[in-house]
Formats: structure tokens, sequence, C-alpha cells
């Protein structure tokens, strides 16, 4: 497994760099938007959206993509020759996936942390608007809940971006194990992918209800509230997605 953890992260060592070259050079400029002040600060949010989901969107891009790659071009073949069963190969995806989530998350934070200590030196005896809507919403991602709810937080969105990851990798296997011939594979991959998460959002909804609650206030920070029930339906769903994919892969998968 360690060696396999391996290939993939040095399959990935270019797409790192450039995604760390694309993510400090997004920060200069929101740090050169909060230097500037006035308007600019307005922006500086908008920047500071997109270089989280939109780092959080090219992991979850890039996992899918590697992992097609691997079913349908050389590379895949000769992983496949490996002495490595299907479990260990998604399982070493999957767990560079939540790696490489991790470190985004860590990296992100961090550089959150210098911009809020930015605006606050250099705005807090004078909020603008741009300048206190941006103070606010630092402040309100530092003021956390309980630990308890912050251990329930982490392993809720591990178990999320886990299933989200392996909810893809189900779609693509069967496409290219059940539905070999048929033509358009990223359509039907998607249509697969579309319909599986509607199944799971549906059969919880049917059995838990709505029972996860995320809110956000000025006073109070971020707060949630995560049931446990819900947490072991993601983690139920998300090992029956990992055997699935696993055993339609070392089963019927024709390279």
């Amino acid at each position: 497994m360690f060696k396999l953890i391996k290939y993939e992260l040095l399959k990935k060592v270019n797409l790192m760099f450039i995604a760390l070259i694309v993510a400090v050079a997004v920060e200069l400029v929101i740090v050169y938007t909060i230097y500037r002040g006035g308007a600019a600060l307005g922006f500086s949010v908008f920047l500071i959206f997109l270089l989280g989901f939109g780092g959080l969107i090219m992991l979850f891009v890039d996992s899918i993509i590697m992992y097609s790659s691997d079913l349908y071009k050389k590379p895949g073949y000769m992983l496949f020759l490996t002495p490595n069963n299907a479990f260990k190969i998604i399982g070493s995806k999957l767990l560079v996936s939540l790696i490489e989530a991790a470190v985004a998350v860590g990296f992100f934070i961090g550089l959150m942390y210098i911009n809020y200590h930015l605006v606050y030196t250099l705005y807090l005896n004078d909020l603008s608007g741009e300048a206190k809507m941006l103070l606010d919403l630092f402040i309100a991602f530092t003021k956390l809940p309980s630990v308890g709810d912050m251990v329930m937080i982490i392993v809720s969105l591990t178990v999320s971006w886990f299933t989200l990851i392996v909810t893809a990798y189900l779609a693509i296997t069967i496409r290219k194990t059940l539905l070999a011939n048929i033509k358009f594979g990223g359509i039907v991959s998607f249509i697969f992918y579309s319909i599986i998460q509607f199944i799971l959002i549906y059969i919880q909804i049917q059995i838990l209800g709505n029972v996860d609650a995320w809110q956000t206030s000025n006073n109070v920070g971020i707060t949630s509230t995560v049931s446990f029930a819900s947490l072991i339906y993601s983690c139920v769903t998300g090992a029956i997605l990992y055997i699935s994919s696993s055993m339609l892969l070392s089963k019927g998968v024709d390279l």
C-alpha cells in the first residue's frame, strides 16, 4: 500500500507544483487588494472564496481524471499488472486524495491566518464597510465550536470527501466494466455519478430526514450540528461504494 501511495504522489508532483504557484499568485493579489483598501477589499473576498472552493474543485477533478486515465491509458495497464488487488489500488488513490485535501485545507487556513492579521493590523481603527465585511468574515471562521464539535466536523468532512470521490470512481468503473462498448464514456460516467448521488441523497432524506444543519452568525461564528446517524449513514454508504468499485474493478475490468 505504501508503494502505491508513493506512486500516486509522484504522479501528482507537477500538478502540485503548478497548484502551489497559482495559489501563491492568488494570495499575492489578495494581499495587494488588502493593502489597496476601499472597493478592492470586496474583490479580495471573491478571491478568497475562489482560492478555497476552486482548490477543492481542482482536487476533485484531478482525482477523477487520474483514476480514469489509469483505466484507459497505458500507465493504468502497467499499474493493474502489479501484484496489487483492486482494493489496494483504489484505497491508495482515495488516501492520496484525502491527503491532498487535508494539505490544501491546512495551507488555505495558513494563508487566511496571514490575511486576517493583515486586515486586523491595517484597518482595526478605521473600519470602512468593505474592511468590516472582510474582518467579520475572518472572525466568523476563527470562532470555533467546542472540541467535540470540531472532531465531528472534521470526521464528517473527511467521510463526505471520501464518499464524493468513491462515488465518481464507481461511476467510472461501471462505465469501464459493465458498459465497456458504449460510446461517449465521459457523459455516461457523469450520468451514472448523478444517478448514484441522487439515490444516496434521496435515501438519506427518507431515512434520516434533513438532520444536518450549518449556520453562520456574525456574533457566534460558525456552528454546526452534525448528526451521528447521518455520519454513520455516510460511513456505510462510503464503504459500500468502495467495496462495489473494487469488486467490479477486480472482476470485470478489461484493460
